[in-house]
C-alpha cells in the first residue's frame, strides 16, 4: 500500500472510502426496493450514462433521453444483481454490462410489461 505524502492524497483516500461505503449503502437500499436509493444511485452514475447516451445518438436530446433511461434500467437491474461478497469497488464495471446492454437492446413488449 501507498504511504501518502500529503494532505491532498490523504483527504483523497479518505473521500474514496466514503464513496465506497456510500455506494454500498444504496446497492443494499436498491436491493430493497428503496426508490430514493435508486433515484441517488442514477444521480451518482449520471456522468456515466451521459458520456454512453452521446456516444450512441449523439446530440439528438430526445434520443438521449430515452438512452439515458434505459442505461438507469439497467444501472438498477445491476444493482439487484451484484453479488453480494464482491467488493463495492468492482460495481462500476459489472454495472458497465447492465448498462450498455439496456442501451443496446430496448425492452421488448413483454419485458416492459412484466420486468425481468
Amino acid at each position: 500500500m501507498k504511504i501518502p505524502l500529503s494532505q491532498a492524497e490523504v483527504a483523497e483516500l479518505a473521500s474514496a472510502a466514503t464513496d465506497h461505503d456510500l455506494l454500498a449503502r444504496l446497492l443494499a437500499a436498491c436491493k430493497l426496493g428503496d426508490w430514493e436509493a435508486k433515484r441517488q444511485l442514477a444521480r451518482t452514475f449520471q456522468p456515466l450514462l451521459m458520456m454512453l447516451a452521446t456516444k450512441r445518438v449523439g446530440e439528438d436530446a430526445a434520443l438521449r433521453n430515452q438512452m439515458i433511461e434505459r442505461g438507469r434500467e439497467g444501472l438498477v437491474r445491476a444493482a439487484k444483481r451484484f453479488p453480494k461478497g464482491e467488493p463495492v469497488r468492482h460495481f462500476r464495471v459489472f454495472a458497465l454490462q447492465f448498462i450498455e446492454t439496456a442501451m443496446d437492446h430496448p425492452p421488448g413488449f413483454w419485458q416492459r410489461l412484466f420486468g425481468r
